[in-house]
């Protein structure tokens, strides 16, 4: 008798987990598309604990930079780079770099690509390989040579996905980039935007933040995270208090530079063009017109190509 109902009891667990295996299967499912998020928020402890660890000798080697960092000049250098080729790139990408030469004030510009990079820095033989190899991602790449090209000669640098709609003034800073008081909500709370960016030439964040990219990529070969920048940014941040000024003191852009993508085909609507910094992508199907009225990539094409 005890054995039998040891039996149906052990049958009825069966039969559960049978019931429940398509519950499980849901739950996995759910958890593989939450865990770059889960990622990104949940595992930032881990990120920074590690690479914390990683870059405090860095950070103490370059942090007496800061002490004799000179404000931003008036004929500081802007970077922009399209790896492939100026010429071979998306039309809203040539409209976009279009708009920051109409509106680079008194800066020269330099338009990077994988012909005349060499012209202005020299990486290291082990992060070519890597690159070539696909190890570093033209992404992240990007990353070390923006902060090769800010250490070495200062200036701006800003991504070739920025439509910018207003003259490049003079700032009265030593660090200037787009502290955003509209953003999506993400670990670094939208107090910089690593893809627009400038500083003096030798700099402590772009000479710190170069060097260790250096050491991650010379010791490792697959990406910690995809904000890797960030994560840097971040250390200096929270271990540099001349630097968190720095950016504390920077005044926020109050318009939100995301709208404009979101409505490119939209009809043409002139204050969405109105926020003199723009991120747009180049991902995504975009139209010059709805029936017969422009749209706002429309308007962008025929204004700026």
């Amino acid at each position: 008798m005890k054995i039998i109902k040891t039996k149906k009891k052990f049958s009825s667990k069966i039969n559960k987990l049978k019931n429940n295996k398509y519950s499980y299967l849901h739950k996995i499912f759910i958890f593989l598309l939450l865990f770059p998020f889960l990622y990104i928020f949940r595992f930032k402890p881990l990120n920074m604990n590690f690479l914390s660890n990683e870059f405090k000798a860095i950070v103490k080697k370059y942090i007496y930079l800061i002490k004799t960092e000179e404000n931003i000049s008036n004929d500081s250098p802007i970077w922009v780079m399209w790896y492939q080729g100026i010429e071979k790139a998306p039309p809203l990408v040539k409209a976009c770099i279009h708009s920051i030469i109409v509106n680079k004030a008194d800066h020269p510009i330099y338009l990077l690509d994988k012909y005349n990079l060499g012209n202005y820095i020299k990486l290291p033989k082990f992060i070519l390989r890597k690159f070539f190899k696909g190890i570093i991602s033209i992404t992240h790449f990007s990353d070390i040579v923006r902060m090769a090209l800010l250490s070495t000669y200062g200036g701006y640098w800003i991504d070739s996905t920025y439509l910018i709609t207003a003259p490049l003034n003079h700032i009265n800073t030593s660090f200037f980039t787009l502290k955003l008081s509209q953003c999506y909500p993400i670990f670094t709370k939208c107090l910089w935007a690593g893809n627009f960016l400038a500083m003096p030439k030798n700099s402590f964040l772009s000479t710190y933040s170069y060097n260790a990219f250096l050491f991650y990529w010379k010791n490792y070969n697959s990406l910690i995270n995809y904000y890797l920048i960030d994560y840097v940014i971040l250390i200096a941040y929270e271990n540099v208090q001349e630097f968190k000024n720095l950016i504390q003191n920077l005044p926020y852009i109050e318009c939100n530079i995301f709208s404009l993508y979101k409505n490119l085909n939209s009809t043409y609507n002139q204050s969405l063009i109105s926020c003199p910094f723009n991120k747009l992508s180049r991902v995504g199907k975009f139209k010059e017109y709805n029936d017969k009225n422009m749209t706002n990539y429309g308007y962008i094409i025929n204004k700026y190509i």
